[in-house]
């Protein structure tokens, strides 16, 4: 379907968007009124400039956090050279709801202008996320999204990210077969929301059998070690459905570790599977790479600065995610750039290589 089709530089333009285009009429799920209406809840006026922005990381266990937080701080850095922003602040609950609203909390005592959160919980921040609209900070929760009226959201659809991985794998194996799952962190939106999306698709073809289902939390090494106490237990695997490519890379290693031949993967936009990919696809090796991109933050960032600048800014900004695949895959692998890179990517390769260390 040609919605299966979407070309990565459509979601280029979305994330490289400036105010214009999102003032131009980016559809909200909620169908609201415009979002320069004085009713929308998530909007807390203007506010003059310059801001002071802080951003509330759920956790920063991977590479692709500390990509996307080296996103938000190369934009504002930007934005603080040209006098937009006065400053900004980054904070890591690691891993914990509880410490999440705390930092939030503490935010909110700084007398910020705008908190940016990747949430831990789509529902459990609501009331400090309100705490903070009726103390006139706004909010934008991206990546990882919340169910708060006042919050602003930014993310690709992850509920079809998980829909097309789920239809590509049931295409590889003639709608039949024994896979694995792995998930990202437990209870994390994004980990939910693929999941549903693959889940109702597997839910149609009764002849696919989930034999184990596992969070490995977006991590190779922690994907690496669940798949392989999991290969001894299952002879017969046909598939693995992964919603990290991280983990995709970790579940190949597994396989070759166990000498066990590899199976249709599906995976995401992380140049370490990439490469892989290149590098073995005359052998027959495919997957697909749905792309949630690291510069969200950067967005997020946008958004904000645009909603306190008395900007028209949607509530929802969901489109679905952009796909590399087998005919596309030549255009976004950088051979020379490190395995831990995420793509499509807005930041320059001098920054990358400082963050990541050089590709061996």
């Amino acid at each position: 379907m040609a919605v299966r089709r979407i070309v990565l530089g459509a979601f280029l333009t979305f994330v490289l968007a400036t105010a214009a285009v999102f003032a131009g009429g980016t559809k909200e799920s909620s169908g609201a009124a415009s979002a320069s209406a004085p009713s929308q809840p998530y909007l807390v006026g203007v506010k003059p400039g310059p801001y002071v922005v802080g951003l509330s990381n759920s956790f920063s266990g991977n590479s692709w956090r500390a990509e996307m937080v080296a996103a938000f701080k190369y934009a504002a850095g930007q934005m603080k050279s040209k006098g937009i922003l006065k400053d900004y602040v980054v904070a890591d609950a690691t891993g914990s709801t509880a410490n999440q609203i705390q930092q939030i909390q503490n935010l909110i005592s700084q007398g910020v202008n705008a908190i940016l959160i990747d949430a831990n919980s789509a529902t459990a921040l609501n009331p400090v996320i309100e705490q903070a609209h009726k103390a006139g900070i706004l909010v934008v929760a991206f990546d990882n999204t919340v169910t708060s009226p006042y919050a602003i959201n930014v993310t690709v659809n992850q509920t079809e990210w998980g829909t097309i991985t789920g239809e590509w794998l049931v295409k590889k194996l003639g709608g039949k077969g024994n896979i694995i799952v792995l998930n990202g962190q437990a209870g994390s939106p994004v980990s939910n929301d693929r999941w549903a999306g693959a889940k109702a698709v597997f839910a149609k073809h009764p002849d696919i059998k989930i034999l184990a289902d596992v969070n490995a939390n977006w991590d190779q090494g922690t994907a690496q070690q669940a798949v392989a106490n999991l290969l001894p237990s299952f002879s017969d695997i046909n598939g693995v459905w992964s919603q990290g490519g991280a983990m995709t890379l970790g579940a190949i290693y597994a396989f070759q570790a166990a000498g066990r031949p590899l199976v249709p993967m599906t995976g995401e936009a992380n140049n370490g599977l990439l490469k892989f990919w290149k590098a073995h696809e005359s052998q027959g090796f495919e997957t697909i790479a749905p792309a949630s991109p690291t510069g969200l933050s950067e967005q997020a960032l946008q958004l904000a600065v645009d909603a306190l600048q008395g900007k028209a800014v949607a509530k929802d900004n969901t489109p679905p995610p952009p796909v590399i695949t087998a005919q596309t895959l030549d255009q976004y692998v950088k051979p020379n750039m490190p395995d831990s890179l995420w793509l499509p990517t807005n930041l320059p390769d001098s920054v990358l290589e400082t963050l990541f260390g050089n590709p061996k």
